[in-house]
């Protein structure tokens, strides 16, 4: 899928370089030849050469032969021909932009918009892989708990089935006790299948270099970096919302979008106006040494187009429509940037909670491994009983399960707040 995003970006150069071939120099020849019981009525034949340019001024080079009895006066030609230089020139619509060049600009934004779809892209796959790793951690941390806990439950079955041997214990404290196991075991059978499952989701983001998928390794282990234990303080979420009102993709794809229409707005007002192009040929004979030689005040073609549509009900329609998705655009823009800014200190709120509370939840943690301690000298010494240690360690092992989800709750929302902001959420 990052490959894919990547792609945007030729996708982008090829339509910038299919607006400029509306700029390519172009060839062309015109030949025509009637001949009818013997006659010849004429022989027209005209090679030109034309040449685009970016102001909007057309070139144009050619040669023109035109023979024959039948040939309208004002297009015959010296016997050996007639060359010319011409230029094209828009006065009215088409001055200060046409469509050629609007084609052209739109395609070099759109390449900035691309871009910043590219980034869009690339930051939510990788906050996808974010949370399904975290989603592993809390699973394969989730799996050595309630490992823990039958290795736990099923030491004090055997302690238990010593003391009723030799009669210290009543045979229903056996009973209770392997219940206890066999609780145990269903646990573990289901954080099994749910680290396997979160194992999956991770191996889904895991490619070569060759780009061929990979597996994570049976001997894998998820890690969380020290300094990712940290909430972002009060100037980073700062320095992230003032870069997120200029950077971010989603921001910058609105800023982009304004820029596109307003090249329409210009070509649309540019539509309002009168056409009035101005064409000027130089005219000279092929017999003459150089161009110069031939008087430029005397041999010559000069031609004025005009036209102006009375109404002009489509010009001035395409102007409105352009204006009202400007205001549309900005309207978006702006709502859109104010969910960022909410989206960002919602986060950094719940981050600080949380990070409030795993501090509680370690202490709680903490106070459990105390109790079941002090429950098991007590069960040694006659005072109490099997219930009191399993109701003790199924408080401890839900209190360390509990820390966990915390822990992945967490760094789920850590990288929550990068993505909010237009960041990568793998960044340290």
């Amino acid at each position: 899928m990052v490959k894919q995003a990547g792609l945007l970006d030729e996708l982008a150069q090829s339509e910038i370089r299919q607006a400029r071939g509306q700029f390519d120099p172009k060839l062309e020849s015109h030949f025509l030849r009637k001949s009818y019981d013997g006659k010849e009525y004429y022989n027209l034949f005209n090679p030109e050469l034309k040449i685009p340019t970016l102001p909007g001024i057309d070139l144009k080079a050619g040669f023109e032969r035109n023979a024959g009895s039948n040939v309208n006066e004002e297009d015959r030609t010296p016997s050996n021909g007639l060359r010319y230089l011409g230029i094209s020139l828009p006065i009215g619509r088409g001055l200060l932009t046409d469509a050629r060049r609007n084609s052209l600009r739109l395609a070099q934004e759109s390449r900035n918009l691309n871009a910043a779809e590219t980034r869009k892209l690339v930051n939510k796959i990788l906050f996808s892989a974010t949370k399904d790793y975290w989603e592993w951690y809390a699973a394969h941390f989730q799996l050595e708990n309630s490992r823990l806990a039958l290795r736990l439950a099923s030491t004090r079955y055997d302690a238990v089935l010593r003391r009723i041997r030799i009669g210290e214990l009543p045979l229903v404290d056996s009973l209770e006790a392997k219940l206890f196991v066999q609780d145990r075991q269903i646990i573990l059978f289901q954080a099994v299948q749910d680290e396997q499952n979160a194992r999956l989701a991770v191996s889904a983001h895991l490619w070569s270099d060759d780009g061929l998928p990979m597996d994570l390794k049976n001997e894998a282990i998820p890690a969380m970096p020290a300094d990712w234990r940290q909430v972002p303080d009060e100037s980073l979420i700062n320095s992230w919302l003032e870069q997120a009102a200029q950077n971010h993709p989603e921001i910058q794809k609105f800023q982009v979008k304004t820029r596109l229409l307003d090249l329409d707005k210009k070509l649309a007002a540019e539509m309002l106006k009168p056409a009035l192009n101005l064409h000027y040929n130089w005219l000279s004979a092929p017999n003459t040494a150089v161009w110069y030689d031939s008087p430029v005040n005397r041999n010559y073609k000069l031609g004025l187009d005009f036209s102006f549509p009375m109404l002009i009900r489509k010009e001035r329609a395409k102007l409105s429509l352009v204006k009202t998705k400007l205001l549309q655009n900005r309207l978006e823009s702006e709502q859109f940037a104010r969910n960022v800014r909410i989206d960002i200190l919602s986060a950094r709120n719940l981050l600080t909670a949380i990070s409030q509370n795993l501090v509680m939840q370690r202490q709680m943690v903490e106070n459990y491994e105390k109790l079941l301690q002090a429950e098991i000298r007590k069960f040694g010494i006659g005072e109490s009983s099997i219930f009191l240690i399993n109701s003790r360690e199924a408080k401890l092992i839900e209190s360390r399960m509990k820390l966990v989800i915390m822990e992945s709750k967490f760094q789920k929302e850590r990288a929550g707040l990068l993505f909010a902001a237009g960041r990568n959420a793998l960044m340290p």
